[in-house]
């Protein structure tokens, strides 16, 4: 799809998305574009794009920091930690391709190459990851005693290297699987984009979605549950939380590319708002956390950021066991 002006769309220039379509054709129409062909519009929405980006990447870059050399680890921490490296993955590969295509600074395919396909592997490392987050704290709430006595020791490390592996080689699929080499391969290619529209549809709509839906509902449940209490389960409070930003802000941009393998049009503004909105999402994290962890303090009456993640995360070890009766 390209504008009236002849420009071609975000899709075809920064490919959040994986094009279907050769690297020579992307390389061709992908650097063709002018600075004066965007919109005022446009250029506000990429300049709010790159703001944001830039306060996830600080944002992020403290919470590794924190959780990597001040905080000591525990099961909840770890998967923080992976989702705090994917955002970063995500919002540094999107603050790059925004001021390539700003600035109008044309560069190879191979350059162009690695950020798309890092650009995907970091969303769907991060929806992966969230998903775990809920899922198993969700079994800490349902199976207390489980959690505490016969959860693996390891078990957090070893999600984390499998939803990362997963995620790279889904990404690759999508990525590299479907692409044009000729015209007599067109129809082939059709039925391949058709499956690979479906297998997208079914993991990220059917599987991972609705497991970390129902896992956050169920937390949400409980913190209404503790409502009257004078302890409040701040870790749920950022688990729901983090799964409602990403729902509003992240899936926008899942959904626009669906409808881009569709073929589908749809107003050229659309794009860069998913862009924002996906540079929100992966940026809002580090400051629930910091808020949840304030305890409604000020910042300048006893709030640090340590302090502030020490209480949102050591909650981790500190699960009750009901009693039985």
């Amino acid at each position: 799809m390209r504008t009236a002006a002849g420009r071609p769309t975000l899709m075809e220039l920064s490919t959040q998305f994986p094009t279907i379509s050769s690297p020579e054709a992307f390389n061709k129409t992908s650097m063709n574009h002018t600075y004066e062909a965007f919109t005022t519009a446009d250029i506000v929405l990429i300049s709010f794009s790159l703001i944001i980006s830039l306060l996830g990447l600080v944002g992020n870059g403290i919470i590794l920091w924190f959780l990597g050399f001040k905080i000591k680890r525990n099961k909840f921490t770890i998967y923080i930690l992976n989702l705090a490296m994917a955002d970063l993955m995500f919002l540094l590969c999107c603050l790059v391709v925004l001021l390539c295509i700003l600035l109008d600074i044309g560069t190879s395919i191979a350059p162009w190459t690695v950020l798309q396909f890092l650009l995907i592997f970091g969303y769907y490392t991060g929806l992966y990851l969230l998903t775990a987050i809920s899922v198993e704290r969700c079994l800490s709430v349902l199976y207390p005693i489980w959690y505490q006595c016969q959860r693996p020791r390891h078990q957090s490390a070893f999600v984390c290297v499998f939803l990362w592996v997963l995620s790279c080689l889904v990404t690759g699929l999508e990525f590299f699987v479907c692409v044009e080499w000729d015209e007599e391969s067109l129809s082939h290619m059709k039925g391949c984009e058709i499956a690979l529209f479906m297998f997208i549809c079914i993991l990220t709509f059917l599987v991972f979605t609705p497991l970390m839906v129902i896992s956050s509902l169920i937390l949400l449940v409980k913190i209404r549950m503790n409502s009257q209490q004078h302890h409040q389960p701040k870790l749920y409070v950022v688990i729901v939380t983090t799964v409602f930003i990403f729902c509003v802000f992240a899936m926008p941009l899942r959904i626009l590319s669906l409808l881009w393998y569709q073929h589908l049009y749809y107003p050229e503004i659309f794009e860069y708002l998913t862009i924002l909105f996906s540079s929100i999402n992966s940026t809002a994290n580090p400051f629930i956390y910091f808020l949840v962890g304030s305890q409604g303090r000020q910042i300048f009456e006893g709030f640090t950021i340590l302090g502030a993640l020490q209480r949102v995360f050591k909650e981790d070890s500190e699960i009750a066991v009901p009693q039985e009766t």
